[in-house]
């Protein structure tokens, strides 16, 4: 875990051409209880930091479940999935390993 927004899209848009291998997913806390009203509560983040919206998915988790079942105890933070479902640790350091492996041999 950890990283930053800033640092996983630049990696999203570095890797555009591995897409199929990999993607990102960002999920808000339950703070939020729609779209709309994330996109209230972003509004100030997108214009002072990150000038742009996320490239990637935002997924609401209303109910906190998947927050808990992904052992996510603050935000913001990022976890690492593997194609098995399984959780790996190392978060954007890895993830950016693993892309530029994936890239220099042609494979996942």
């Amino acid at each position: 875990m950890g990283g930053s927004l800033p640092r996983l899209m630049k990696l999203y848009d570095e890797y555009a051409d591995l897409r199929d291998r990999f993607e990102i997913l960002a999920f808000h806390d339950a703070t939020v209880g729609s779209f709309e009203e994330l996109d209230r509560k972003l509004a100030p983040v997108i214009e002072r930091r990150w000038k742009r919206t996320l490239p990637f998915p935002i997924l609401l988790d209303a109910t906190g479940a998947t927050v808990k079942r992904l052992g996510i105890r603050s935000f913001p933070t990022h976890v690492l999935v593997d194609p098995a479902g399984k959780v790996v640790r190392g978060g954007d350091k890895l993830l950016e390993q693993k892309l530029r492996q994936a890239r220099a041999s042609g494979t996942d």
